[in-house]
């Protein structure tokens, strides 16, 4: 199975492109996605969706798998973020590939056997798990998106549907559905402003 783990944002995505076979992951790409250098929202999504294409067309991808966003008290990164997600998501809902998502707190349980890890222990304990210890190029978000990726291979056969770690979509409209209320609240937010 070839996964791609994503970490949207904003400023930086991370992505990676893991192959697993049985208990054997081989990293076959990382990278981020660098946006810092453009102004609208509009053209940093351009990019978001481009980019993840192009690992579609490079890659036999057939999971996406994306860490859902963390919804603190600053609505305008909120915004942001989801918009970055839904780019990518887009991406991989056009080429009809299954999206997964998993929260925050998933993610680093799954990698390092604590919810509430700090970012440089989840980079060390990805490095660990994919061997990839003489690597010290490896940014946070391209680690966050190995995290992500590894949170699927061991979650990639659900054992309880009911599991509120992850969320699939089958297609768009299945995650438009299902993510009705937080589009419907950013619209009603917006339009107050």
């Amino acid at each position: 199975m070839i996964v791609l783990g994503i970490d949207p944002g904003s400023r930086k995505t991370g992505y990676a492109i893991l192959e697993t076979n049985r208990n054997n992951k081989t990293v076959l790409d990382y990278g981020t996605i660098t946006l810092t250098d453009l102004k609208s929202m509009p053209e940093k999504l351009v990019r978001i969706f481009e980019r993840v294409g192009e690992l579609f067309e490079k890659y036999s991808i057939e999971t996406v798998a994306v860490e859902a966003g963390f919804y603190g008290k600053n609505a305008q990164s909120a915004y942001k973020l989801g918009y970055a997600r839904s780019a990518a998501v887009l991406a991989a809902a056009l080429k009809s590939v299954e999206v997964v998502e998993y929260s925050p707190r998933k993610v680093k349980q799954a990698v390092t056997g604590n919810g509430n890890a700090s970012k440089s222990q989840v980079k060390y304990m990805v490095k660990n798990l994919l061997r990839l210890s003489g690597t010290n190029s490896m940014r946070e978000d391209e680690a966050d998106a190995c995290a992500v990726a590894i949170c699927h291979t061991q979650n990639s056969s659900p054992k309880d549907p009911s599991d509120c770690g992850k969320a699939r979509y089958k297609s768009w409209k299945d995650f438009v559905e299902k993510n009705k209320p937080l589009i419907v609240r950013s619209t009603v937010a917006n339009r107050r402003k």
